[in-house]
């Protein structure tokens, strides 16, 4: 940087900051509140638009889900005559399932319940690493 850049850059953020006027702020925040619900938060939306949503999440999960079982046992299935490869895919991915379900129920439930425990704590540690980072490196006071 050179010495110019460093005066202009001094000379800039010394500078206090500036209020928007009144007027402004006032069309501003009316603007911000007369958007329409949807266009909002989620948290800002109607309880019962809120449980729809949930509601019709969950439906469109259950459909993937249902779709992708519906592909799976069609492969497996006799149907794919002369086609090996698919048949033989199909029988690898249910005996893989099969093993992740008998692996599955043989721990413990206590163990299940800390090791989501013990993930959401490392989730939350990991951003509060990132938020501090973040604020250490590029938030200037």
């Amino acid at each position: 940087m050179s010495d110019l850049e460093k005066l202009i850059d001094n000379l800039a953020r010394s500078q206090p900051p500036r209020r928007a006027p009144a007027s402004l702020q006032g069309r501003v925040f009316a603007q911000i509140s007369a958007q329409p619900w949807w266009r909002r938060g989620f948290s800002h939306w109607p309880m019962p638009a809120r449980a729809a949503f949930l509601v019709a999440s969950l439906g469109f999960i259950k459909l993937a889900l249902a779709g992708f079982m519906s592909v799976a046992e069609f492969v497996r299935s006799s149907d794919v005559a002369g086609v090996t490869a698919l048949h033989r895919t199909g029988e690898a991915f249910s005996t893989t399932v099969s093993l992740g379900e008998t692996v599955f129920h043989a721990i413990p439930a206590t163990w299940l319940y800390a090791g989501a425990a013990v993930g959401f704590a490392l989730y939350a540690v990991l951003f509060a690493l990132g938020t501090f980072a973040y604020r250490t490196l590029y938030v200037q006071r």
